[in-house]
């Protein structure tokens, strides 16, 4: 039998190409773009003292949302929960005193994450494939409004804006942002300067939903996202919900 020899540099270059290969079987596809996560957990300073918000939102691949909210304004807090069924249906627990608009709550996740995710695709056009290493990012726009849309609720914030912080990867598949949004706010005339701060992490592997399938609708409180799309409910579980929202 012969022995096949190999010179250090051809074993070092093999021990690379394979380490190569092995870090791009696990991280993320280079298509991978920014709006796609599966979960995000978003925290937001807003301007004014005491005022603050923190979400954790999980993308279902059958379609729904599923929001963990805490929201604090100075002396009070609320916390809850929101499931967003096939678009209509809105689950909710939680919420103490303002069960009645609980459902606020989710345009108000929606259109942040949306923002989130608009500002981290001006960080890096990219996509987060390219997020290998702690990324300094420094943007400014002096023409381009942002405008944010859930198909229910609207926002956006006019230019000039501009993004100061870090993008990092946390993990072969998350990354991690801390940026300071500035925008400028106010009437014509009246525009001022103002600031708030976006922190959190995106995952975009696929992660198994936090609700199952079998849960009692009975445990959650039920509205709908357009009260003239309400129909009487017979299902019990969240499937079951699912299946009848489906053939509705």
């Amino acid at each position: 039998m012969t022995t096949l020899r190999r010179s250090p540099a051809a074993v070092l270059l093999m021990f690379l190409m394979l380490a190569a290969n092995s870090l791009l079987a696990a991280g993320l596809p280079a298509e991978t773009r920014w709006a796609d996560p599966s979960r995000v957990q978003l925290n937001i300073e807003f301007p004014g003292d005491g005022y603050h918000a923190s979400w954790e939102l999980f993308r279902c691949a059958c379609g729904d949302l599923l929001v963990h909210a805490e929201l604090a304004v100075p002396g009070e807090v609320e916390t809850g929960e929101l499931l967003l069924v096939k678009g209509r249906a809105v689950l909710t627990k939680g919420f103490g005193d303002y069960k009645e608009e609980a459902a606020a709550s989710l345009d108000a996740a929606a259109l942040m994450m949306q923002l989130a995710l608009r500002l981290l695709e001006r960080s890096e056009p990219g996509g987060p494939a390219k997020i290998t290493a702690p990324a300094e990012i420094n943007v400014e726009d002096a023409i381009n409004h942002i405008y944010l849309d859930t198909g229910y609720a609207e926002g956006g914030f006019q230019a000039p804006w501009s993004i100061e912080g870090t993008i990092s990867a946390s993990s072969d598949t998350a990354r991690k942002f801390d940026l300071r949004f500035t925008f400028s706010a106010g009437a014509p005339g009246a525009v001022q300067q103002a600031s708030m701060r976006l922190s959190g992490t995106a995952e975009f592997a696929a992660t198994d939903f936090p609700v199952p399938a079998s849960s009692v609708i009975e445990e959650w409180d039920l509205s709908w996202r357009d009260e003239n799309d309400a129909i009487p409910v017979t299902a019990e579980t969240l499937g079951e919900l699912r299946t009848q929202l489906g053939l509705d």
